[in-house]
């Protein structure tokens, strides 16, 4: 198990050191995938989750971007212009089809065992 895993939600943030991931306007099935895939990993990090839906602050979602080890992204959510800048992050990965912008990355995450294969390898990579 994780030394610990704190959720954070818009308008809020945390002054802790660990690992920061975001999560990007997932569905109810890609939540409980990462949350299954991070009660399965052994780390002796402190992971940070940036939770992100679309009735949130963009400007939140752009501060915890830049802070943020790893992205993960619902590539159908509704809000294309989100979809568009977060998949051009280096770092960001995602459920789903992305349509038009497959080429742009192809950092696609099938299933459970794709997500925790990333998790694990990104997390216990941290420094």
């Amino acid at each position: 198990m994780t030394a610990k895993v704190v959720v954070v939600t818009a308008p809020d943030d945390v002054l802790i050191d660990g690992f920061r991931l975001l999560l990007v306007d997932l569905n109810a099935e890609q939540t409980k995938i990462i949350s299954d895939s991070l009660l399965n990993l052994k780390s002796r990090h402190d992971i940070i989750t940036y939770l992100w839906s679309s009735d949130h602050n963009t400007d939140w979602l752009l501060d915890k971007k830049s802070k943020s080890n790893l992205i993960i992204f619902n590539a159908d959510s509704a809000n294309s212009l989100v979809v568009g800048y977060i998949c051009a992050q280096k770092n960001s990965h995602y459920f789903g089809t992305l349509r038009n912008l497959s080429r742009a990355n192809a950092k696609a995450i099938y299933a459970s065992e794709d997500c925790e294969s990333l998790l694990n390898l990104t997390i216990n990579n941290y420094e």
